[in-house]
């Protein structure tokens, strides 16, 4: 294959276009075509990772499916009634020859049976505040069990919420969501029922996880909400579990490589992805398996450099400090094609230009402690303000690639004809497809800081939670557990020491393995914050003494300054002057503005605010692109605009205003 071919955008890249281009992401794994008549040996289920989000519209939207885009849905990415749609992750099938080629995509005509096995087991685990994996730099804090008072087998009967296996098969099935045979429902506290979502399949016989509407509840009287991650008496309905199919092949009924789909909140800019991604993060841990290659000694500015620099630029829309960074460090604005044409020149006058950039970047390995540095953003170890793993970093296979092309060591492929068609899933090469639809599941979601973390947290990085080195041809497949219990029991306390060696006291070999290292279905999202809607609200920004920059924690998925509708609008009217119009395009508002109280003489505090935004987050704003003012100076010709708000006072309907 041409080294064009592992280089595929999201959409057509033209300085002249008035719409911005799409990242451009390609494999980093080189799969071959099969020859015609190869026949199939394998066959393996994608994305290797699914998302889905919660929503509480019964309309729905499929999750990306291309790395880089997500067009917007029809009518938004909510319905008429200001709810939040769906997002629901569609898993294919591929079939592969006995050389580890791909052959085709396989239909409904090779009967698949889905099995999907869900579970939220949030309730069960223990209080989790930081990453347990920075040593001595920041040492992650050991944590309880949440529920303590509950204990022994009523763990499991209480406080695990788990609908077991539920299987569907052929196409069309259960297409308006309301068969209970394809549900997957549990209980909680024994006496609340808890909707986990449901399956459908298309009409190719694809699998649809459905997720389920995002619903945070109490099982206690008087019971609110006093912590940001860790409440006794709640629950959600997030999840996660492994999926698995079968299909027959000349008679045979052939095992698929099995999947894991998660599902979690819901993402407010959904057409953003963030500067390091859960792609980047666990592409190390498929490097040390040997499942990806590290960097090469010269890099793809299109597939490599892009992605890093237009997510940074990206973050002018969702975060102030990123929107005046640009002034102060002295690298322009990383989300323009005049900016980023220059940048992908190897030649020696943008020599100076790339570095500038390079440096303005903070450097991964625990030194760099540089507060104005990029990312902007908060890391895993913000309990000690001292250590550099207070701020967020590039991994390291990012910061390779962007030294390597600091140096010149990369090709300029920023504009190539025939990569810029690849704007659909069908219209990509099909030995492409499979890690497309990985890389676009993982890309969307962020790969720190974590604390605990927005979708999932950091057991994503570590090699012992995947497949081992035999499953070189299909990378970032989690690892499955032998575990009896969906209740894993370390004891009194979850520390830096047994979460990787397990607990040695259990006399069942199986119910030894550490939480780093096989999965059971709820074992991802377990370490999230429960209620989801505490954490979502905490995680704006940090006021420091310093004041200047603001750190802040995920803007992508949960943003923290914006430019309303309203403003927009005003900006794109030619009936007020310039400088009024560019008043109101310089200027941005709190995306959480109202959560923590409305109306004269507020004063609702931090709790308050955790409590509320369990009604309020469905009338949060989404960040969405627009197209920008005609010949207006200093204005881009597109904008991230945040749209579909609804008031933020409960007494009031939750229908949609533009403000």
């Amino acid at each position: 294959m041409k080294r064009r071919d592992f280089l595929f955008s999201a959409a057509a890249a033209s300085l002249s276009s008035p719409i911005w281009f799409k990242s451009a992401i390609s494999p980093l794994q080189a799969q071959e075509l099969a020859p015609k008549g190869a026949k199939i040996h394998t066959v393996a289920i994608f994305p290797a990772i699914g998302f889905s989000r919660v929503g509480n519209s019964n309309e729905w939207f499929h999750a990306p499916e291309i790395p880089g885009l997500m067009d917007e849905p029809k009518g938004g990415f909510k319905d008429a009634g200001g709810r939040i749609k769906k997002q629901v992750q569609r898993f294919r099938l591929y079939g592969y020859d006995d050389q580890g080629r791909v052959v085709r995509e396989l239909d409904a005509s090779f009967k698949p049976q889905w099995t999907v096995h869900v579970a939220n087991t949030k309730a069960a685990w223990y209080g989790f505040v930081n990453a347990m994996d920075r040593g001595e730099t920041a040492p992650g804090v050991p944590g309880s069990h949440r529920n303590p008072f509950i204990t022994g087998d009523d763990r499991l009967n209480m406080l695990v919420i788990d609908p077991g296996p539920v299987q569907i098969s052929g196409a069309l099935a259960n297409t308006d969501g309301d068969e209970d045979k394809y549900s997957m429902q549990g209980q909680f506290w024994q006496s609340m029922e808890v909707p986990l979502g449901h399956l459908r399949t298309d009409e190719q016989g694809r699998l649809l996880v459905f997720p389920a509407d995002g619903v945070s509840r109490t099982a206690i009287p008087q019971n609110p909400v006093r912590d940001f991650t860790n409440n006794d008496g709640w629950h959600d309905d997030w999840c996660d579990g492994w999926v698995k199919a079968t299909v027959q092949i000349d008679g045979a009924t052939v095992e698929c490589e099995p999947a894991w789909v998660v599902s979690c909140g819901p993402k407010f800019a959904p057409q953003m992805e963030p500067i390091v991604t859960l792609y980047d993060a666990a592409r190390e841990a498929m490097i040390t398996l040997g499942q990806l290659p590290k960097p090469d000694d010269k890099v793809s500015f299109r597939r490599d450099v892009l992605p890093i620099l237009r997510r940074s630029g990206q973050m002018q829309w969702v975060a102030s400090a990123a929107f005046l960074g640009a002034a102060w460090q002295n690298v322009g604005d990383l989300s323009d094609p005049a900016t980023l044409a220059a940048l992908a020149e190897p030649g020696p006058a943008a020599l100076a230009q790339r570095q500038r950039v390079f440096e303005a970047f903070r450097r991964p390995g625990g030194t760099d402690v540089r507060a104005d540095a990029l990312p902007l953003m908060l890391g895993d170890g913000v309990n000690y303000p001292d250590s550099a793993h207070s701020w967020l970093t590039l991994t390291q296979t990012q910061h390779q690639i962007l030294s390597l092309w600091a140096e010149g060591q990369f090709v300029n492929d920023f504009h190539d004809a025939t990569v810029d068609t690849y704007t659909a899933l069908e219209k990509i090469p099909l030995a492409l497809q499979p890690e497309a639809l990985t890389r676009a599941s993982l890309d969307a979601c962020s790969g720190g800081a974590f604390h605990p973390g927005v979708e999932i947290t950091w057991p994503i990085r570590h090699p012992e939670l995947f497949q081992g080195k035999d499953k070189t041809r299909f990378p970032f497949r989690v690892a499955l557990s032998t575990r009896k219990s969906l209740v894993q029991d370390m004891g009194y306390q979850l520390n830096p020491i047994n979460v990787f060696t397990g607990n040695l006291h259990m006399a069942d070999e199986s119910e030894r393995l550490a939480p780093i290292g096989p999965q059971a279905p709820g074992d991802l999202t377990r370490w999230m914050g429960v209620p989801w809607q505490g954490d979502a609200f905490s995680c704006q920004a940090v006021q420091t003494a310093d004041g200047f920059p603001t750190p802040i924690w995920w803007p992508v998925l949960l943003p923290v300054d914006v430019l309303p509708e309203a403003f927009y609008t005003q900006l794109m009217s030619e009936k007020l002057s310039i400088e009024e119009r560019l008043r109101f395009y310089h200027s941005r508002v709190p995306w959480a503005r109202g959560a923590s109280g409305v109306g004269l003489h507020v004063e609702a505090g931090y709790t308050d605010g955790l409590r509320r935004m369990i009604e309020l987050w469905t009338r949060m704003g989404v960040v969405v692109k627009r197209p920008g003012p005609v010949g207006l100076a200093g204005v881009p010709s597109e904008l991230y605009v945040e749209v579909q708000r609804g008031p933020m006072d409960i007494a009031q309907p939750a229908k949609q205003t533009k403000t």
